[in-house]
């Protein structure tokens, strides 16, 4: 996608939120609708486009709740959640009111596993009360592309990772000078102290 494209898409979804805060309603405004048809294919596309702009301001202010180690996640997540939803209202009246539609499952999937490696797998409800009911559950396999496992196979295969060589410990009863020696002998490059 070129970069006029990007910035077409940008300006597009900028006007729909704009018209939906306008309005109030979470519906693609008339004048709207054959562009968003034309660039995204239809609603599910354009939700994909806000759902992305949505979690990835989330992932960024998570980062810095992170930082903060709070006691307790799942209160932090929803404070961040209420803090996202007034700046970008818009885009959560829209995604609320399309909670359930079938091309947002692969993003709320990707978020859950987010907010499980942050560990808030169980505060995910909390987080964004809005998509729990159609988050899948924190055990279910992760959806994946046809091929992915044969692929990821094939790289390993491909690429595989090299044994860490092990280094031997120093034994209790050598002394640090003898020690030293030993090590000495492994540098790559020649050391005064090692004559």
């Amino acid at each position: 996608m070129a970069w006029n494209d990007v910035h077409r898409r940008h300006r597009l979804v900028r006007r729909v939120l704009d018209g939906v805060a306008a309005a109030g309603r979470p519906e693609v405004p008339r004048d709207l609708a054959a562009e968003v048809e034309a660039e995204f294919g239809g609603l599910g596309g354009l939700l994909r486009e806000v759902q992305a702009r949505w979690y990835r301001a989330f992932d960024a202010r998570l980062d810095a709740v992170l930082e903060e180690r709070p006691a307790d996640l799942a209160p932090a997540l929803a404070r961040l959640r209420g803090e996202l939803a007034a700046a970008m209202p818009a885009a959560r009246l829209l995604l609320d009111a399309h909670h359930d539609h079938p091309d947002l499952a692969a993003l709320h999937a990707r978020h859950r596993r987010t907010l499980a490696a942050a560990g808030a797998a169980g505060a995910a409800g909390a987080a964004d009360p809005a998509d729990a009911a159609t988050l899948p559950p924190a055990d279910a396999p992760a959806p994946q592309a046809p091929g992915n496992a044969r692929n990821a196979e094939s790289a390993r295969n491909l690429h595989p990772v090299p044994p860490r060589r092990a280094v031997p410990a120093a034994s209790p009863a050598a002394s640090p000078p003898a020690r030293a020696v030993r090590l000495c002998g492994r540098l790559p490059f020649p050391r005064r102290s090692c004559a």
